[in-house]
């Protein structure tokens, strides 16, 4: 394989990666924000009880998401890897 069609290749490869993680970073948000408003586990009133609630909600999500996200990216890469 030439150098510039390994480039690309490995350029596709790392653009899949990275749909792979925006694509759990979303899945991620949408569960924390189910799981929130949803008051699964009464989570939501807890939260409500704390002196920054929103600032909880926000971390919640963000940690979350990015949680989603890293597995999502790695699952990618394993099937990506595979697949070749």
């Amino acid at each position: 394989m030439r150098d510039d069609e390994r480039k690309a290749y490995e350029r596709r490869k790392w653009r899949q990666v990275a749909g792979h993680f925006a694509m759990g970073a979303v899945f991620g948000a949408l569960f924390a924000v189910v799981l929130l408003l949803g008051n699964y586990f009464g989570l939501a009133k807890v939260i409500d009880t704390s002196e920054a609630p929103m600032l909880i909600r926000a971390v919640l999500v963000v940690g979350i998401a990015g949680s989603f996200a890293f597995l999502a990216a790695i699952t990618g890469f394993l099937f990506l890897v595979h697949e070749d």
